[in-house]
C-alpha cells in the first residue's frame, strides 16, 4: 500500500506521478484552499467567490489526475498561507501550523494503513526543497510523527518538483531535511523514466493547466541529481537510528 502527501494538489502529480502510476494507493491532499493560478482566467472580483471558484477548478484537475492514475483521494480542505495573509516562503511560527496538521493528519494516516505488515506499508512526504511553508509544515508534522507511523509503515521522502531542478535550492533542501532528521539515515533513489514513461508524466502535468504559465517541457520537471540523463523521480527512504 502507498500513501503520499501532497501539500497542494499538484505536488504528487510534478514530482512522483511516474511512481504513483505504477504503484496505485491514496492521495492525501493538504492545503487545498486557494487563490493561485498562473495563468489569466475569468474569476469572480468578490474574494471568497474568487477562492472558491479556484479551489474548485483545481480540485476537478485533481479528481482528472487521480481517475488517470486511479488513485483513491482526501482533501484535508486546508487554507494556503497566502488566505491569511502570510507568504508562502516565510516560515515564521510555523510551529503553530505544524501542530495543527499533524493533529489532522496522523490519525486519516493511521485509519488508511493496513494493520500488521508495516514493510508492506509506504509513505511518501515532500522533503521541502524550496521552502514553501506547507511542504516544510509536511516535513516536519512527519518527522513529529514518525516513531508513530514508522511502526505501521515505511517512510520516504520525495524531492519537490520543479523546486529540485535548482541545484542550489535541492542541495539546500537535502541539508535541511538531513538535520531535520538528523542521527537518521536517508537513503536516496532514483526512478529514470523512459520516453514514454516521460511522454505520460507530461500529460499528466498537462492536467493542472492552471498551474503552468507554459506548456510543460521534460526539463521544467528533472532534479538537479545528475543521478540520470532525462526524467526522473527521486525518493529518500527513512531508516531510524541503530541501536
Amino acid at each position: 500500500m502507498h500513501i503520499y502527501l501532497s501539500p497542494h494538489h499538484d505536488d504528487i502529480c510534478f514530482s512522483l506521478s511516474h511512481l504513483a502510476s505504477r504503484s496505485g494507493g491514496d492521495l492525501v491532499n493538504l492545503f487545498t484552499h486557494s487563490h493561485y493560478v498562473a495563468v489569466a482566467l475569468d474569476l469572480p472580483s468578490d474574494p471568497w467567490a474568487h477562492v472558491e471558484a479556484i479551489t474548485r477548478l483545481r480540485r476537478e484537475e485533481d479528481l482528472r489526475f487521480a481517475r488517470r492514475l486511479r488513485l483513491v483521494r482526501h482533501d484535508l480542505k486546508l487554507l494556503e498561507p497566502t488566505l491569511f495573509g502570510r507568504d508562502p516562503f516565510d516560515a515564521t511560527d510555523i510551529e503553530a501550523e505544524v501542530a495543527s496538521l499533524t493533529a489532522q493528519l496522523v490519525p486519516l494516516v493511521l485509519a488508511l494503513l493496513p494493520a500488521g505488515e508495516p514493510e508492506a506499508a509506504k509513505l511518501f512526504c515532500p522533503m521541502g526543497i524550496g521552502a514553501h511553508r506547507n511542504h516544510l509544515s509536511t516535513l516536519l508534522a512527519v518527522r513529529a510523527a514518525y516513531e508513530t507511523l514508522r511502526r505501521r509503515c515505511t517512510v520516504f521522502l520525495y524531492e519537490d518538483l520543479p523546486y529540485a531542478t535548482v541545484r542550489a535550492a535541492r542541495e539546500t533542501g537535502l541539508r535541511r531535511a538531513a538535520e531535520i532528521f538528523a542521527g537518521f539515515e536517508l537513503s536516496g533513489s532514483a526512478l529514470p523514466l523512459n520516453s514514454d514513461d516521460s511522454a505520460r508524466k507530461l500529460d499528466c502535468i498537462r492536467l493542472y493547466a492552471s498551474q503552468l504559465r507554459r506548456p510543460p517541457r521534460a526539463t521544467d520537471f528533472i532534479p538537479a541529481s545528475g543521478a540520470a540523463a532525462g526524467m526522473h523521480e527521486i525518493v529518500w527512504q527513512v531508516r531510524p537510528p541503530q541501536a
